[in-house]
Formats: C-alpha cells, sequence, structure tokens
C-alpha cells in the first residue's frame, strides 16, 4: 500500500503493483484479474478486461479462454455463481468449493490447469451490475494449498480496495466489446485509456508488431481508422466515463 500512495499512472498500473504484493504476502506462485460481463446469447460471464502476473501469457490465456468452451465446464462454476447471486463480496479456495475427487476428475481441470502446471486456484469476487471482477491467486503443482490466514489477509485486501474491481470499458458497447477475444478487450481497455502502442506492449509484455495486429484487428471490428476515432467513439456514447483520460489532441504527441 505504501508503493500504491507514491504511484502514479493507470488504474490498471495500481492494480498489478497492487497484486504483485498481495501475491507474495500469501506465496502464491501468480494472478489474474478480469473484468468480466454477461454474454447475452449465452447467459454466462466473458472476460472484458483482464491482466496477470507471476505466470506466463500462455498460461493466462488458457485460463480465460475456457470461458469459452462449450465441451467441458469447470467444476467450481456452480458453487461460485450460487455465491455471485448472493451479490456480495466472497473469497473462497479451490478446496471451499468442490471436493478433491470432483477437481482432479474434471476433464476441465485437467485441461485448463493441471496441463499448464496450475492446481490451487483461490477466487476473491466482486459481483458487478452485469457481470463481477475477480481476482484468481494461483498456486503451482506440488505445493500446498493456502492456509486459512492466507485467505483472510486476501479478504481484508480485497474487499477494502474498492477500485480493484470495476471495468474501463463502458456498457453501453458490452455486446461489440464480448465479440473480441479476451486479448483483444484487454488492449481496447487501455487504447481507450490513451495509451500508446508502445505503452500497450509494455503493458503486456508483447512486441509492439504483435499489438499493432491487435490495434488493426481492433480498428476494423468498430469501423475506425485511429485511436483518437476510438476513443471518440466511447466518449460520445458514454461521455462521464472518461473524466480522467488525456485531451484527445494530446494522444497526438505520444
Amino acid at each position: 500500500m505504501g508503493d500504491l500512495s507514491l504511484q502514479r499512472g493507470s488504474q490498471d498500473g495500481k492494480r498489478r503493483t497492487l497484486l504483485d504484493g498481495l501475491s507474495k504476502l500469501v506465496e502464491a506462485d501468480g494472478w489474474i484479474w478480469t473484468c468480466a460481463a454477461m454474454d447475452p446469447d449465452r447467459n454466462c460471464p466473458m472476460p472484458i478486461n483482464y491482466l496477470f502476473g507471476g505466470i506466463n501469457e500462455r498460461q493466462a490465456t488458457t485460463i480465460l479462454d475456457s470461458f469459452s468452451d462449450t465441451t467441458t465446464t469447470d467444476p467450481c462454476n456452480g458453487p461460485l455463481a450460487a455465491l455471485v447471486a448472493q451479490g456480495e463480496h466472497f473469497v473462497r479456495t479451490r478446496q471451499q468449493l468442490v471436493s478433491d475427487e470432483e477437481w482432479y476428475e474434471s476433464t476441465y481441470t485437467r485441461t485448463y490447469f493441471l496441463r499448464h502446471g496450475i492446481e490451487h486456484p483461490m477466487y476473491a469476487i466482486t459481483p458487478l451490475e452485469q457481470g463481477y471482477s475477480a481476482v484468481c491467486l494461483l498456486r503451482v503443482k506440488g505445493r500446498p494449498p493456502f492456509s486459512e490466514r492466507q485467505i483472510r489477509i486476501v479478504q481484508i485486501v480485497t474487499s477494502e480496495v474498492r477500485w480493484l474491481s470495476g471495468s474501463n470499458l463502458p456498457s453501453l458497447y458490452a455486446e461489440a466489446v464480448l465479440k473480441l477475444t479476451p486479448r483483444l478487450r484487454s488492449v481496447l481497455a487501455l487504447l481507450i485509456e490513451g495509451h500508446s502502442c508502445c505503452q500497450v506492449a509494455g503493458h503486456y509484455h508483447l512486441s509492439p508488431h504483435t499489438v499493432k495486429g491487435y490495434i488493426r484487428d481492433i480498428y476494423r471490428h468498430f469501423e475506425v481508422s485511429s485511436q483518437i476515432a476510438l476513443i471518440q467513439l466511447f466518449r460520445d456514447k458514454e461521455p462521464d466515463l472518461f473524466g480522467d483520460l488525456p485531451a484527445i489532441t494530446d494522444l497526438n504527441n505520444q
């Protein structure tokens, strides 16, 4: 928290600092933060924006891509959905949600967790109006589950830091945003905050060449030809969400 008090920059940067520190405090091997909205066609949450740390991009995107898998189901989904429906922030480990037998015998677990070296997730979830914000702290295979003390620490931090939850994307565009891949949604979130291509690349540890390809796909999806036009598109729809954005003319200096 001391580092956060001195930090300047985007909210996602502060989230990263907080979750890196929390991960070390509870001896997690990695973390994922995501803000998900409800997909009206499938009546299930789809990630809009996400960050991760301590794990590699393949591990993070594999877990997030599991949301789109219609052939197998996360055994934790039922208990988590019931808790989200109560409308209150909560923290649960996998062991508190399903039995060892159900977890280890699940095709989902083997495909999206164990195959990629991850064994013990802990979820801190805040229900939102049309979805939820979630932190998933992870431990790799062979390590013990999180302790009761570590669960309490995560409960205190994630419930008290209110800005940790929430998305930077306008709700009026939720349907259009959900048609993007998880990676494109996360890049879009930074673009409409005013981040440049190089800043996005550094944020997600990607090459500028890769990010340029993502940006082209986003522009094509929203039928715009520049970042200025993209920001203006969202600003015109929900101007109140963009009070902290740089002036559009400032983007020319990035």
